[in-house]
């Protein structure tokens, strides 16, 4: 029964390890998604400096325009910020949690090892058992047989 207890838990322990792996893949594709986001915003700011430097209607808005694209930079960087170190503390999880379910498997192991060896131990002594008792009774059968051949 306990060896099924702990079967059970190493289930759940690898459906979390899984459940932590898959939110390791969502902030790495996030953190891909804001460094794509840093590159789109460098590309249109190059692209308003030249409509700006091209057009004087365009110049009227482009401080404007500098002072969001400063604005998104910085959220942007924070955000790249705050999710590296859920990235780092989501890796340290997924560490700790493997480490978990590898000691639940190698414990589970030894239980299995135990538990085979008890059986053979069992199986053997009983097979012992009954080549003790055939021997006895081929003993006793030449026995009597001798006995009715002397006889």
């Amino acid at each position: 029964m306990a060896g099924k207890d702990l079967k059970t838990l190493i289930r759940v322990h690898k459906f979390e390890l899984d459940e932590k792996q898959r939110k390791l893949g969502n902030l790495l594709r996030f953190e891909q998604a804001l460094q794509n986001r840093k590159i789109l915003l460098a590309k249109r700011f190059v692209e308003e400096e030249q409509a700006a430097n091209s057009n004087s209607v365009a110049a009227l808005t482009f401080g404007a325009y500098v002072d969001w694209h400063i604005e998104e930079n910085k959220r942007v960087d924070r955000a790249l910020e705050e999710n590296r170190q859920e990235i780092l503390l989501m890796r340290d999880e997924i560490i700790e949690a493997y480490q978990e379910l590898k000691t639940l498997e190698i414990t589970q192991e030894n239980r299995d090892k135990r538990e085979l060896a008890e059986l053979e131990r069992k199986t053997n002594a009983m097979l012992d058992e009954i080549g003790l008792t055939l021997h006895r009774r081929r003993q006793e059968q030449e026995k009597e047989e001798s006995a009715k051949n002397d006889a």
